[in-house]
């Protein structure tokens, strides 16, 4: 794990909170002056603990009303199987987020659509035809009580 300092963690918790503010604003909450603040957050950068920046979109004001949980269990883990699925998942624009998990199922997918017949056709046209693909379950997301990227520093 990288040594970092309270005012390294104060510095990533500002820019957790708001990515938009700019070097002079993080400085100013954090207690130092532009020029340090600049130099540690380009250390932070370069170390590879900050590893960009994003705007965070409402999804369902533009038109992606339905979010869905799909995990997958697989053939086997032949390790060329396993690549060939990985490419064709990062494909796919609907899949904000795909994990590899431990338990009863290999991959969780997070798939946002615009409405189920959207999911329908994505489901049968894309996801059932991934590569290694055994089986596959669905569940529609009613409501995110929690959503976040935010780490707990």
């Amino acid at each position: 794990m990288l040594k970092l300092d309270r005012t390294d963690l104060r510095i990533l918790k500002v820019m957790q909170s708001d990515g938009s503010l700019t070097v002079t604003q993080i400085a100013e909450h954090v207690g130092l002056s532009q020029s340090p603040c600049s130099r540690r957050i380009q250390a932070l950068v370069d170390a590879g603990v900050i590893t960009g920046k994003s705007v965070e979109l409402n999804r369902q004001l533009l038109g992606f009303d339905l979010l869905v949980e799909a995990r997958i269990k697989m053939q086997s883990h032949d390790p060329k199987l396993l690549a060939a699925f990985k490419t064709e998942v990062q494909a796919i624009p609907e899949i904000q987020n795909a994990m590899l998990t431990l338990g009863e199922f290999d991959y969780r997918l997070q798939v946002v659509v615009r409405d189920i017949g959207h999911y329908q056709n994505l489901l049968q046209e894309r996801l059932t035809s991934l590569p290694g693909v055994k089986e596959m379950q669905s569940s529609v997301v009613l409501e995110t009580i929690k959503a976040t990227s935010a780490l707990p520093l």
